[in-house]
């Protein structure tokens, strides 16, 4: 099966392609330019693994949580091509992603992409298992919400964030690779088809707090109101 997967959840872009002869895949960290280089990268992908769209089985994209406009852009393109060439096409939690591939650690993983305002979404994985829902909570509380872990791995594009609480508590390890999610998006999602699963065409990104402008008009609103 040719799965082509697009994450946009974070600054860094990615874009993998999995075919039966193995992988391409390419990233960059574009600051959320994404809209500029998403469609140069799938036709990289595409080029590298010679095929066309047309070849493709099925396209996946990360749903969220992340950043509004790059989750939007992914989705977006996700649909696009999906309704173009007649293929199915599945949304995937961008922190079932970015933990995949971490099975094996012995504690708790948690992938973390920074939400601004001293803010994470973040979730705990045991085992390959998420054992809370996805999150949008302070920093200084992540922790607290895996002390029954010895072990933990923080992972994900902004786990850096975590660096000084790393070298203060016992069992805490940053994993420092910084592996784009893409290739945990394939993966998922060819498991994920295969046990019968598609998304709506009419689903949305998965956010956990209002954008900043959906802020914005609300406080202008109240203040209406008042």
């Amino acid at each position: 099966m040719n799965i082509l997967a697009l994450d946009t959840s974070s600054d860094i872009l990615a874009v993998a392609l999995r075919t039966k002869e193995g992988w391409a895949e390419a990233s960059l960290d574009l600051g959320l330019r994404h809209a500029e280089r998403l469609m140069d990268l799938v036709d990289f992908c595409l080029a590298r693994a010679g095929i066309k769209p047309v070849d493709l089985d099925l396209l996946a994209c990360a749903a969220g949580p992340g950043s509004f406009t790059g989750l939007r852009i992914g989705m977006a393109t996700a649909k696009g091509m999906a309704l173009a060439l007649g293929k199915p096409f599945l949304a995937l939690g961008s922190l079932d992603a970015f933990a995949w591939g971490l099975e094996a650690f012995p504690g708790a993983v948690i992938p973390v992409l920074d939400a601004r305002k001293g803010r994470v979404y973040a979730a705990i994985f045991h085992r390959g298992r998420r054992m809370t829902e996805a999150l949008d909570i302070p920093l200084a509380e992540l922790l607290s919400l895996a002390d029954a872990y010895p072990e933990i791995l923080i992972t994900g594009p902004d786990a850096d964030m975590l660096e000084e609480s790393a070298s203060e508590r016992s069992g805490l390890h940053i994993d420092r690779r910084g592996l784009p999610a893409a290739r945990g998006l394939a993966v998922l999602a060819g498991e994920a088809h295969e046990a019968g699963k598609a998304s709506d065409p009419g689903e949305g990104p998965l956010y956990l707090r209002p954008s900043e402008a959906e802020e914005t008009q609300a406080t202008i609103e109240r203040r209406k109101n008042a």
